[in-house]
């Protein structure tokens, strides 16, 4: 069963209110809003899922307007032209995936840690791997502790070790 992570575009709104101290449900056409309204419309557009339309309906905005916003997004908000305001996106969208993440451990806790661990397993597979090629090279070069540390490495993977003995 795939457990549903998405964001509602009001949780979303309120996000970005409070992390420019604005509202961007505000009618107006200053500057210091209509940016974190973008910001809202890109993030909403990413987490949310919902169409145009009602990521505009949270904000008293229409679809076009949600679409021009984009625009202005992808235009604007980088970090050539407007680096502040890309850098608090950045950390928005840090601040939403953390949130996300914390949603899919509440409510399926078992995607979350297969996830987890599957990453671990696979950094220590790197790990052991990079391991036994410096293993190799010190072999070549005559080290004369390879075998101690080679015979470490395996005790270390050997996972018998760690079996219940029932």
């Amino acid at each position: 069963m795939e457990t549903e992570t998405k964001m509602n575009s009001i949780v979303i709104r309120n996000i970005v209110n409070n992390a420019f101290n604005k509202r961007i449900q505000e009618r107006t056409r200053r500057r210091d809003v209509v940016y974190p309204r973008a910001i809202y419309y890109k993030l909403a557009q990413d987490y949310s899922g919902e169409s145009l339309v009602k990521i505009g309906k949270a904000v008293d905005k229409d679809h076009a307007t949600v679409i021009h916003g984009l625009k202005l997004f992808e235009n604007v908000i980088n970090p050539l032209w407007e680096k502040d305001y890309h850098r608090k996106y950045l950390k928005l969208q840090q601040h939403m995936d953390t949130k996300m993440k914390m949603q899919v451990k509440r409510l399926d806790p078992d995607r979350f840690y297969k996830e987890k661990y599957r990453v671990k397993l696979l950094q220590n597979k790197q790990m052991y791997n990079f391991t036994r090629g410096c293993l190799d090279k010190m072999e070549s070069m005559g080290h004369k502790f390879t075998n101690v540390l080679r015979n470490k490495l395996d005790n270390i993977v050997d996972d018998k070790q760690f079996k219940d003995d029932n």
